[in-house]
C-alpha cells in the first residue's frame, strides 16, 4: 500500500519564466528556449519540444537523455508517452463514432457495458468525457487495495473487473466535477464493441494515418518493441531510476508518440480537418445540472492563460509528463514530452509560451482587482461532500492554503491563488473554485486530539469487498496504525484530524459508528475515491 502521490514537479524553474521577456518578434527564439531546459542536459533525463506558429515552419528541439543507462539522447524522433494528453484523441474516437450515428452521447454507458452496476443514476458517455460521471478512479481504488499503478501489470479487463465491483459512485452523475481515469478505459472499451476494431486500431486508421502522424500508436501491449522509446525516470536518494508504465490499460493514458506528430495534431484541430462534429465537441465544456460550467470539456481542458484562449491537457503516467496545448487566437501550439516525473511540463510549456504571446492590452484582458486589507478565518475546514479536510493558515500577515501557497485578497470576500479561487460565504465556510472550475463547498470543524482509550476503540480488523482487500488497525504505545493484512511492512501512522476521522499522507480515513455509537466500519477516501467503505470485523465489535 502505498498512499503517497508521485514526486511533486520542480518549482525551481518558476523564476527563469518570469525573467525571460516575451520574444513573440524575435528572429530566433532557440536561445531563450535553450535557457528555459538548461536544467535538462547529457546525463540527465530531458524533454522533447514542439512549437508551432502560423505561417511559421514547425520547431522542434531536445535536450537531455532518452536513456541514461546507454547514453542516448533525445531527438526529434524519440518516443515519448503523453499520458494523460493522450485523452482527446479517445475522446476523438467516441466523437467520430457519435457523428456517424454509431452512438449517442446521452447513451447510457449499461447500453454498451451491461456488466456495470446499475447505480440507480444513468451514467451517459457525456458524463465519462467530461469526468462527471461520478465513476471512482480504479487507479485511485488501488492505491487504497494495496497495489498502486506501476506495482502491477493491469489490463483492460482488469480495470473492468475492478470497475464492475464498485458498488457506489463519488456522486450522482451530472451533478460534480472528478477527475477519473475510469471513464476513458470504458470508452476505449465502447469503441471496441461499438465499431469492431481496438482503440488502437480505429485510431490508426481515422486519425494517425490520414494526418502523417508516422510515430504515433497506443500502448496497449507494453511489452512491444517500440524503436527510439525514451525509457522514464524518478528521482530517488540514489539519483534517477527507472519508472515505466508496466500496464496494457490504455485510452485514459498511453499514446506514444513525438513532438512532432503531437504539432500535426494540433495543426488538425486548428484548421478544422477532423472536422466540425470532433472539432467543435472536443471543445465543448462541461455543464453539471445546477448550470455551472466547468473548464473541463471533452479530452481537453478550456481556459485562459495571460488573457489567451488556453486549449491544453496536461500528462503524467509513471515517470513520463507532457503538455499539449493551442492558443487559436495567437496561431500558436506547443508540444511537449519529458521522461521524468520531476520535470514541470506545464510549468516549461507556459515558459514557452510567455516567449511568443504579446501582453494583450488591459483594456482587453481580464486582471485582478487591486489587494485589500482584512482579517480572513483560519484554521481547519471540511469539504462537505468528501470529507476531505484543509488548513487555512496565517504566515507573517499572509493567508496560506495547504497545497496552493498564498493566497492573495481580491476582494473583501474573496482570495485567489494561480487557477484557484477562494470565497468566503459570510458563515464560517467558503466555496472553493480550482483550475478546472470546480467548485467546493468547506466548513469549519474542531479538531481531535483523542486519548489512548478513545483511539483503543477503533483497533480492529476491516474488510472490503470492493478493494478486496483487509486493515488491521492497531494501537501501541499510544499510536493508532492502520496496515494491510498480511503486509506488515505496509503500516501507516493515522493523524487524528477531526472527530472519528484520521489523515495519511492524502489520503482520509473515517471511522463509522451504529446507531448505538458503536464503531462498525471505516471508509477511505483519496481525491478520487470518495467513500469506499470497510467493514469491522464482528469479533471486533
Amino acid at each position: 500500500m502505498n498512499f503517497h502521490r508521485s514526486v511533486s514537479p520542480m518549482l525551481a524553474i518558476a523564476g527563469l519564466l518570469l525573467a525571460i521577456p516575451s520574444v513573440a518578434a524575435a528572429a530566433d527564439p532557440a536561445p531563450d528556449i535553450d535557457r528555459l531546459f538548461a536544467n535538462w542536459k547529457s546525463g540527465t533525463p530531458g524533454c522533447a519540444v514542439g512549437i508551432g506558429r502560423k505561417g511559421q515552419p514547425d520547431m522542434v528541439r531536445a535536450y537531455g537523455d532518452a536513456d541514461l543507462e546507454h547514453g542516448i539522447g533525445i531527438d526529434a524522433n524519440t518516443v515519448i508517452e503523453a499520458g494523460s494528453s493522450s485523452k482527446q484523441f479517445t475522446a476523438a474516437a467516441v466523437l467520430r463514432l457519435a457523428e456517424r450515428g454509431q452512438v449517442a452521447l446521452t447513451d447510457d454507458v449499461r447500453k454498451y457495458l451491461p456488466e456495470l452496476p446499475d447505480y440507480g443514476h444513468a451514467i451517459t458517455i457525456d458524463h465519462m468525457l467530461n469526468h462527471t460521471s461520478g465513476l471512482r478512479d480504479w487507479g485511485g481504488v488501488q492505491i487504497i487495495a494495496g497495489w498502486p499503478r506501476t506495482t502491477r501489470i493491469y489490463t483492460m479487463d482488469d480495470v473492468l473487473r475492478i470497475t464492475v465491483r464498485q458498488k457506489s459512485l463519488n456522486f450522482v452523475p451530472g451533478t460534480r466535477y472528478s477527475y477519473t481515469n475510469t471513464g476513458y478505459n470504458l470508452l476505449a472499451l465502447i469503441v471496441e464493441r461499438v465499431s469492431g476494431k481496438s482503440l488502437a486500431d480505429y485510431s490508426r486508421a481515422e486519425f494517425f494515418e490520414p494526418l502523417g502522424m508516422t510515430h504515433t500508436g497506443w500502448r496497449d501491449e507494453f511489452r512491444r518493441i517500440v524503436k527510439n522509446r525514451a525509457i522514464a525516470y524518478v528521482p530517488s536518494t540514489e539519483g534517477y531510476i527507472q519508472r515505466m508504465p508496466f500496464e496494457n490499460a490504455y485510452g485514459n493514458g498511453g499514446l506514444l508518440t513525438t513532438a512532432g506528430d503531437l504539432l500535426r495534431w494540433n495543426a488538425a484541430l486548428s484548421e478544422g480537418r477532423l472536422g466540425a462534429f470532433v472539432t467543435k465537441g472536443l471543445e465543448t465544456r462541461a455543464m453539471l445540472r445546477s448550470g455551472q460550467e466547468v473548464n473541463y470539456a471533452r479530452g481537453l481542458i478550456v481556459g485562459e492563460y495571460r488573457g489567451y484562449r488556453e486549449v491544453a491537457h496536461p500528462g503524467a503516467t509513471a515517470g513520463y509528463t507532457a503538455w499539449l496545448g493551442r492558443y487559436p487566437q495567437a496561431g500558436l501550439s506547443i508540444a511537449l514530452l519529458c521522461n521524468a516525473a520531476d520535470i514541470d511540463a506545464t510549468g516549461l510549456a507556459h515558459g514557452i509560451a510567455n516567449l511568443f504571446l504579446p501582453p494583450i492590452p488591459s483594456s482587453v484582458a481580464s486582471s485582478a482587482r487591486p489587494s485589500v486589507r482584512q482579517v480572513a478565518p483560519e484554521g481547519l475546514f471540511v469539504e462537505e461532500a468528501t470529507g476531505m479536510p484543509l488548513m487555512l493558515k496565517s504566515e507573517a500577515g499572509k493567508l496560506m492554503l495547504a497545497g496552493q501557497g498564498e493566497l492573495k485578497p481580491v476582494s473583501e470576500t474573496e482570495y485567489r491563488a494561480e487557477g484557484t479561487v477562494l470565497r468566503f460565504d459570510g458563515r464560517g465556510g467558503f466555496t472553493l473554485r480550482d483550475e478546472f472550475g470546480a467548485i467546493s463547498h468547506y466548513r469549519s470543524v474542531a479538531g481531535s486530539a483523542p486519548s489512548g482509550t478513545e483511539l483503543a476503540r477503533f483497533a480492529g480488523d476491516y474488510t472490503s469487498d470492493e478493494a478486496e482487500a483487509a486493515y488491521s488497525v492497531t494501537l501501541r504505545e499510544g499510536q493508532l496504525t492502520m496496515a494491510l493484512r498480511g503486509r506488515p511492512d505496509e503500516a501507516f501512522p493515522l493523524t487524528p484530524a477531526y472527530r472519528d476521522a484520521f489523515t495519511i499522507a492524502d489520503t482520509l480515513v473515517r471511522f463509522r459508528r451504529d446507531g448505538q455509537g458503536a464503531i462498525s466500519g471505516l471508509s477511505v477516501g483519496n481525491e478520487r475515491v470518495w467513500d469506499l467503505r470497510f467493514a469491522r470485523n464482528p469479533a471486533h465489535r
